[in-house]
Order: C-alpha cells, then structure tokens, then sequence
C-alpha cells in the first residue's frame, strides 16, 4: 500500500497552516484587547493615585486644624512682655491673624522651661503658619520657630465672641483688658483643595 501524501505539502491530509489574514485578524483583536487593558490599568492607577493624593492632603488638613483647635482651647488669660518691654494682651487677634498664650506645653524632654507657650497663626503666602516662641515674655534677641501646616489655602480668617454674644473682627476690642478672653472663636480656612471650611471653638 502507498502511504498517504500530503495535501498540498502543509503536513497530513485535512491538516492546513493559518492564512495571512487570518494572523492579521488575529494579531489586531490582540492589539485591541491590550490596548483596552492598558487604557483600563492606566484609569485604575489614576484613580488610585488620585485618592491616595487626596486622603494624604484630607489627613494634613485635619492634623493642622487639630493643633489650631488645641491652641484656642488651652488659651491662657495670663498678659505677656513683648519685645519691647510692653505689656501685650494674653490674645491679640486680628481679621487674619491671632497671636496668643496656650497651656499644657507638652515637655517630654523634662527641659527647665514652663509649660506656658507663646503662639501664632496666620496666613503666610498660601500656607497656614504656626509660629512659636520658646518663652512667654520675649526680648529682642528671642528667636521664632515657624511652620508651615497647610498649602494652597486661599483666605484664613477669625471673629471673636464677646461676652455679650458679639461677633468682632479684633481683640481685645478695649485695649484696657489684656488679660480677658473671648467666650468663642470663629476660624474660617478657606482651602484649594476641599473648599471653605469653618469651625467654632467655644472657651468659656
């Protein structure tokens, strides 16, 4: 018996290699079907840094609004020196700026100090600042140490609740009364990135 030949010399009979077109059809759907998976992977991996961006940025808002809720919460009534020798009020705030003395200086390093600190907060370019000073009554040689908290913020403001129940733009409002201090403040940050947010802290 002779032995089968080859249909058209591609191997057994019945058996056939692919067509050009063929591998051409079958190379574009690849190319599609990546492609789609890139353009997916890519979304994903946005999204993903995107979000990671935004909680680190929701997380240093919170921190810097938590170390200013703790500043006016454990304001002091007690005046200071300032630089110049005069008597400052224990808060002098302004519209946009606020500068006062807090309690409960935290002093892990057991240092010889008082637990009483000197501080401020303000608006400095487009970042919210804190400023401190190692003592309460300074002279003109104490230095400042200043903090950037918080970027892009586009407006930072306070109001000051009297006694009274109303709301100035500056205290002490008598200039005579260094040592009292408002019955709540108004803090108003207004950020890049989560829009205007406002907190009341009451004191007395």
């Amino acid at each position: 018996m002779k032995p089968v030949s080859p249909v058209n010399g591609c191997g057994p009979a019945g058996s056939r290699g692919y067509t050009l077109i063929e591998v051409i059809v079958a190379v574009t759907v690849f190319a599609f079907l990546a492609g789609a998976a890139y353009v997916s992977l890519d979304g994903l991996s946005r999204a993903a840094l995107d979000h990671r961006e935004r909680s680190e940025d929701f997380a240093e808002l919170q921190m810097a609004l938590a170390r200013l809720d703790s500043d006016l919460r454990q304001l002091s009534s007690r005046s200071v020196r300032g630089p110049d020798g005069r008597l400052e009020p224990a808060l002098a705030g302004e519209r946009s700026h606020l500068e006062g003395t807090r309690a409960g200086w935290a002093n892990p390093a057991n240092h010889d100090r008082a637990t009483l600190q000197r501080f401020a907060w303000q608006q400095a370019g487009s970042d919210l600042q804190r400023t401190s000073w190692p003592v309460t009554d300074r002279v003109p040689a104490t230095a400042s140490f200043a903090e950037d908290l918080l970027p892009r913020v586009n407006r930072l403001e306070f109001s000051y609740r009297d006694r009274e129940g109303r709301w100035q733009d500056r205290w002490p409002p008598d200039e005579d009364e260094l040592r009292r201090l408002p019955t709540a403040i108004e803090v108003t940050v207004d950020s890049a990135r989560f829009g205007r947010l406002r907190r009341v802290v009451v004191l007395l």
